[in-house]
């Protein structure tokens, strides 16, 4: 059977050629939504063969994907994934098909491997939602889902809402998709999906986009769809009629032959946007009037934390005096730094791993209380930079931490075309970047950072010094790679 091999995992993948074909062609690959696997491909498949390779692959946690270690599950792991599968099947571009948590998987892999995607095709992804309507959407879902430990007593209701019309074939189909899937796994890559939209996290996507919606579809109906487009920057956003979530199930024909229409274009005219100046103007107007709409409803509060060296809080520029290393104050807020939106069973999860839930949930009271009393008394009664609601736990207002802008920095200067820029950019944030790191806090998740932070900035040593090698300054080539060997 067609397994790729991870390191502790194995990934389970079907690839469809046509027979008799003289010349090669391009490769779409596709990538399912959370609960389901690669059979929510099967009815579309047969549309797109004749003109291209199909790569489909169950991700992990997912029908006959497994994952053998206890590896927290990232978007940067499920974009290694599908780039060692790549690799595995010798595909250096391709173009990237994604509904619902595909499309996410998508657009992260387009940031992490921009050379490998030719276009994109986002089926039901919503990446604009407000944080607060997260816990309606969800409903009692997510109550139910971890009291049974199990996905399948809410199947039912997120069957009806899949397709427009359930079929027995249909109903089949994504019943059996959804009690292949790992509860654990479940649980870890929603959580993800719902930090991903409240943070809006879509930045840096120049590749041509087609946007995806059902006409009926329940979950996320076109018009909350058609607002996440301000996101993107070059896209087409079109309507599946007669169809609910899964379009690929309810019209298999329309979108296969749209997904096909979109790659010819991008393919004809790689150059050509489509969305032009005055469009893209236009839809810049309107993120900027959406952007102002939506803070007129959050702070313009600053809460500043330092975590690389002596830890510090301030808000509004005053220093928030107090005991952050009581009542677990600092891993609490350092954490929500980190993770734009988490329910209260992910902190228990995160900060208490070994006690029982019930005497997490009274550790996180104590300690969501204890947090509040320290930053409340630096803002208005009526604007809280915490807000802790009976499902979900977040920062709001203008939120800064150095750890983070460093990564941006690094994230930004490594992806400078400008050689000579770049490399001032580089000697900057080397020159002044203190290290080792004194974070105070030994959390994995919290580690997981800082490894990226020191990978990147080995990177951009090894970068610099390279670059002054080439200009035959030695001198300074040797003072770089020693910044290496501090990251090695």
């Amino acid at each position: 059977m067609p397994f790729v091999p991870t390191d502790q995992d194995t990934l389970y993948y079907e690839f469809h050629q046509e027979s008799g074909r003289d010349q090669p062609v391009e490769t779409i690959v596709m990538i399912h939504s959370l609960g389901t696997n690669l059979s929510i491909w099967s009815w579309m498949i047969p549309y797109l063969q004749s003109r291209y390779d199909i790569l489909v692959y169950d991700v992990r946690g997912h029908g006959r994907s497994r994952q053998m270690g206890e590896e927290d599950v990232t978007w940067r792991l499920l974009c290694d994934d599908l780039a060692g599968l790549l690799t595995y099947k010798q595909i250096d571009r391709c173009h990237l098909v994604g509904h619902g948590m595909g499309g996410y998987i998508g657009l992260e892999f387009v940031r992490e491997y921009p050379a490998r995607v030719l276009s994109l095709c986002l089926l039901s992804v919503p990446l604009y939602y407000p944080v607060r309507v997260m816990p309606i959407l969800s409903g009692d879902r997510q109550q139910v889902i971890r009291e049974s430990n199990s996905i399948m007593p809410v199947a039912e209701r997120l069957l009806s809402a899949a397709c427009h019309q359930v079929t027995p074939s249909k109903e089949a189909l994504l019943y059996e998709a959804y009690s292949q899937v790992s509860f654990h796994h479940y649980i870890q890559i929603r959580d993800r999906i719902t930090a991903y939209i409240s943070a809006q996290e879509i930045r840096g996507v120049e590749l041509p986009v087609l946007f995806l919606g059902g006409e009926y579809d329940r979950l996320f109906p076109p018009s909350v769809l058609a607002l996440g487009t301000i996101l993107l920057q070059n896209y087409r956003f079109l309507v599946v009629s007669d169809a609910a979530n899964a379009v690929q199930l309810d019209q298999p024909a329309i979108v296969a032959n749209w997904i096909d229409e979109h790659i010819q274009k991008v393919g004809d005219s790689p150059d050509v946007r489509v969305v032009d100046k005055l469009s893209a103007h236009m839809q810049n107007q309107i993120k900027d009037f959406v952007e102002q709409v939506r803070q007129q409803h959050e702070t313009s509060t600053a809460l500043e934390v330092e975590v690389m060296g002596t830890f510090r809080v301030t808000v509004n520029r005053q220093l928030v005096l107090g005991q952050w290393n009581q009542r677990y104050a600092k891993r609490l807020l350092v954490y929500l730094l980190f993770h734009p939106s988490v329910t209260r069973e992910q902190l228990c999860d995160a900060l208490w791993p070994g006690a029982d839930l019930a005497n997490a949930k009274n550790r996180l009271r104590v300690s969501l209380s204890y947090v509040k009393n320290l930053l409340d008394q630096y803002v208005d009664e009526a604007s809280p930079l915490l807000v802790a609601d009976r499902e979900y736990v977040y920062l709001r207002g203008n939120i800064k931490c150095d750890l983070l802008d460093l990564l941006e920095k690094l994230q930004t200067t490594l992806d400078e075309p400008d050689r000579e820029r770049k490399a001032l950019l580089s000697r900057e944030i080397l020159e002044k970047t203190v290290y080792p790191f004194t974070m105070g806090i030994f959390d994995n998740w919290l580690l997981t950072y800082v490894e990226k932070v020191e990978h990147k900035l080995e990177e951009l040593a090894r970068w610099t010094a390279d670059y002054y090698r080439q200009n035959n300054d030695l001198r300074q080539a040797e003072r770089y790679m020693k910044f290496v060997e501090r990251f090695i």
